[in-house]
């Protein structure tokens, strides 16, 4: 229950996050297996976004999924 409570938080700052980017947003996946053989799916996202304090801009990314498939 906690950990879907922090994801939860992740993604409602990552939405407000993603409500001030600069342009477009990348999507970007991979697929990978680990020693065992166990299949993983990854999806991340890129965007440009300012430094409110800074003025400055800055590519930032963040983790959307992760899973075994």
């Amino acid at each position: 229950k906690l950990i879907i409570q922090a994801w939860k938080s992740y993604f409602e700052v990552l939405k407000k996050d993603l409500a001030h980017a600069l342009g477009n947003i990348s999507y970007t996946s991979d697929i990978w297996s680990d020693d065992a053989q166990r299949p993983y799916l990854t999806m991340t996202m890129h965007w440009i976004g300012q430094e409110l304090d800074k003025g400055q801009l800055r590519l930032q990314s963040a983790l959307v999924t992760f899973h075994c498939i």
